[in-house]
């Protein structure tokens, strides 16, 4: 004798009861551990998104984003209040430059040449490095004689004065000459400080007076 089938009808909940069971068993999250959720998953984005931020991009692509973004700002206006807009460009490359010094600095420039300031500067400050240089090395020879006990100490008093002495006129021509380059220099940077013994003895660690130094 044949049975009649029987067909089992699921609940019209979705859930079979086992599974109720299973979903009543878990407790509903609190507002808290929703918030620290979200954090969770904001922080993991944002550690993608700086992930892929470090990684090398095509060319290309941030060639196409850099003019997305000129092209936005252009239409909203953000270079519609620029200095000299709608006025001739401006192609002096120096804009504090005299106009009647432009002219014949671009002759210049075209024969490839450079202003007479700029050799005479080169110039000069070669001198001073060549003075500073006569100074260092006969003071490392007055050292090295006046520390011999042997040494006649009155004598290497008297040329140790007679070098300052010189070094002073020398100083003093140097001088007159940065005085005249600097009238001359358009730029106020590059003026040249003068020279003084105080400062220039500075640098040698040398005393003016050898006797005085030993005491």
């Amino acid at each position: 004798m044949l049975r009649a089938p029987v067909f089992v009808v699921r609940p019209s909940s979705s859930v079979w009861p086992g599974e109720q069971t299973m979903a009543r068993s878990q407790p509903p999250k609190s507002p808290r551990q929703i918030r620290e959720e979200r954090e969770r998953q904001e922080l993991a984005a944002q550690q993608e998104r700086k992930k892929e931020a470090k990684e090398p991009g095509d060319l290309n692509h941030w060639r196409d984003l850099a003019n997305e973004r000129i092209e936005e700002a252009m239409s909203s206006g953000a270079f519609d209040d620029l200095p000299g807009r709608g006025k001739p460009l401006n192609l002096n490359p120096n804009p504090n430059e005299p106009a009647d010094m432009a002219m014949a600095n671009k002759i210049l420039k075209n024969n490839e040449l450079s202003p007479g300031w700029i050799h005479d500067r080169k110039k000069l400050l070669e001198e001073i490095e060549a003075f500073r240089a006569d100074m260092r090395r006969e003071w490392a020879w007055v050292q090295a004689a006046y520390g011999d006990p042997s040494a006649d100490r009155e004598a290497l008093e008297r040329g140790w004065a007679r070098s300052l002495a010189a070094w002073q006129e020398r100083m003093d021509d140097l001088n007159r000459r940065i005085l005249d380059l600097n009238l001359t220099m358009p730029i106020w940077r590059m003026e040249l400080l003068r020279l003084r013994m105080d400062e220039e003895l500075e640098r040698l660690h040398a005393p003016r007076s050898l006797s005085r130094a030993a005491s």
